[in-house]
């Protein structure tokens, strides 16, 4: 059996318990509390409402990535004086749509968030 390398770190099915409990802050982003299914874990996400819209009950897979770059991030090469000399910029933003064809993880998801 061969394996690949994946950039996924953590990934889980939650039911969101409650929408906005402490009430409505912002018209476009709303705050879910979900628990998890196979970690008993309870996550707190805010999400925008009009892009992805959730229910109380509802159920979704949340995934958490080191990139979005299929079989993993494009490692550097560290220099001697400590630094890490990044790989090509192109190949470690695959979010932005190039045009080349090349697609990340975020084919695979109905909405992806991308931070630094």
């Amino acid at each position: 059996m061969t394996t690949t390398a994946s950039s996924i770190v953590f990934d889980d099915i939650f039911t969101i318990n409650a929408i906005d409990k402490e009430g409505k802050k912002f018209d476009r982003v709303s705050r879910l509390y979900a628990h998890s299914k196979n970690y008993e874990m309870d996550l707190t996400l805010d999400f925008n409402v009009e892009l992805f819209p959730l229910q109380n009950e509802d159920s979704f897979a949340l995934a958490l990535a080191t990139s979005l770059a299929r079989g993993g991030a494009p490692t550097g090469v560290n220099n001697a004086d400590g630094t890490e000399d990044t790989a090509d910029e192109k190949e470690r933003d695959v979010w932005r749509p190039d045009g080349k064809g090349r697609r990340g993880l975020e084919d695979d998801y109905d909405y992806v968030m991308y931070g630094k």
